[in-house]
């Protein structure tokens, strides 16, 4: 189906008081408790709320967005996600510090990381909030 078929809505009655949102994204990594350390060095961002013990979590949430489900034999980027985009204020930083954790430069682009287990970032300028 061609997109701008898929993006149609005439005739449809779209209901106005149910507007959607993400709420979260899953993603199995085979070792969490690297990830947790990538999230709160690299994007400052905290686990929210742990699975299972603390010492060897399910799974666990990054930020209540972020849903890391523990799988030590997952094996590549296969079923797992494209990519997450985040905003930074400072992309160079983030990059630099994605590098310490083995991070390599994707040729989609400068703001492209891969980890060593195939999960990719692209990192995205935040935009100011108007305060």
């Amino acid at each position: 189906m061609a997109l701008s078929k898929v993006s149609r809505t005439e005739g449809v009655k779209l209901p106005k008081s149910h507007p959607s949102s993400l709420d979260h994204v899953a993603i199995r990594v085979s070792d969490i408790e690297f990830y947790v350390r990538f999230f709160a060095r690299v994007f400052k961002m905290e686990v929210s709320s742990i699975d299972g013990d603390p010492e060897r979590p399910l799974q666990l949430w990054i930020q209540d967005v972020i849903q890391l489900i523990s799988d030590s034999d997952f094996q590549g980027p296969e079923g797992r996600s494209a990519h997450i985009a985040i905003a930074t204020e400072n992309i160079d930083l983030v990059l630099a510090e994605a590098r310490e954790f083995g991070a390599v430069a994707q040729t989609k682009g400068p703001n492209w990381i891969e980890m060593p287990d195939g999960l990719v970032f692209e990192l995205l300028e935040k935009k100011p909030t108007g305060d």
